[in-house]
Formats: C-alpha cells, structure tokens, sequence
C-alpha cells in the first residue's frame, strides 16, 4: 500500500479473517466427520444390544423398548446424514483463473501498487462473505446432527432402562 496509508493494516486484517474462517471451514468438517463416525458406532451397538436380547431364549423386548429402539435407530441415521450434509461443498467463492488470468495484463499489471493491493483486498472480502455464509449452514447442520446424536442416547438410554427394569 502507499506510504503513510491504512491499505496495508486493513489488508492484514482482511487476510486473517480469511484464514480463519477457511480454518473454521476444516474445523466444521472434521466435525462432522466425527458425528458420523459416533452414530455409526452407536448404531452397531445398537445392534448388538437387539441380537443379544434376541438370542437369550424366549427373551422379549417391552414394547416400549423396541419403540424406543427404533426411534434410536432413525435418530442414529439422521445424525449421520447430517454429519455428511456437513462436508457437501457449498458456494465456496475464489478468484476464477478467467478472472486471475486478466490480471496479467499489461493495463492491470502495470498499474500503481495502490490499485493492486485494493483489488486483492475487494477479491478477499467477497471470499471472507460467501466462506462466511457457507460457514453458517454447516454450522446448523452439524449442530442439528449433535442434537439428533444426543436425542437417540436418550432413546438408546431409554430402551436399556425398560429392558432392564422388565428383567
């Protein structure tokens, strides 16, 4: 940026935004890889839990607990898919290589430095405002698909208790 201008702190400032917010990006997404992964275990669990009671002689499950077995099911499933709408790509925005190829030429290539960092800058915060709404629906979905996770515990938590109070 030009001597004595803010160009150069504003740009600073818009970069790191940036990089954080493609960081809380990963962060989302690894995120809801691990709601996949736990309902997935619990889902076997699940299983495991219904054959075992299944396999111990005339043993039958209180219809409360198979209710509360299935809802747990379809709750593990829907977390699960919520986990992975997590990690869809969304309308991410970058410079297009059109765009960036403009930039070689010698009208723009030449032009004063000023000019430049100022067009970079704009570039940026278009980025930082479509990584931000992108950001914001992850967010929802992965918060939607730990409350489902939590929600089929509780009904897995349930189906144990009424097992076990029937025994």
């Amino acid at each position: 940026m030009a001597e004595g201008g803010a160009g150069s702190a504003y740009a600073g400032l818009i970069s790191d935004q940036l990089a954080e917010e493609r960081s809380r990006k990963a962060s989302l997404e690894a995120r809801g890889v691990s709601v996949i992964t736990t309902s997935g275990v619990l889902v076997t669990v699940l299983f495991a839990l219904s054959a075992g009671l299944r396999s111990v002689g005339d043993a039958r499950l209180p219809g409360v607990a198979r209710v509360t077995l299935l809802l747990a099911l379809v709750t593990f499933v829907l977390a699960a898919l919520f986990g992975l709408a997590t990690n869809l790509p969304l309308r991410y925005k970058e410079p297009t290589p059109e765009g960036l190829a403009q930039l070689v030429d010698r009208e723009y290539w030449a032009a004063p430095a000023v000019i430049g960092e100022l067009r970079v800058a704009e570039s940026k915060v278009r980025v930082l405002a479509a990584a931000r709404a992108a950001n914001r629906i992850k967010v929802t979905l992965l918060l939607v698909g730990a409350f489902l996770e939590l929600l089929a515990v509780a009904f897995l938590a349930v189906a144990v208790a009424n097992v076990l109070y029937a025994a």
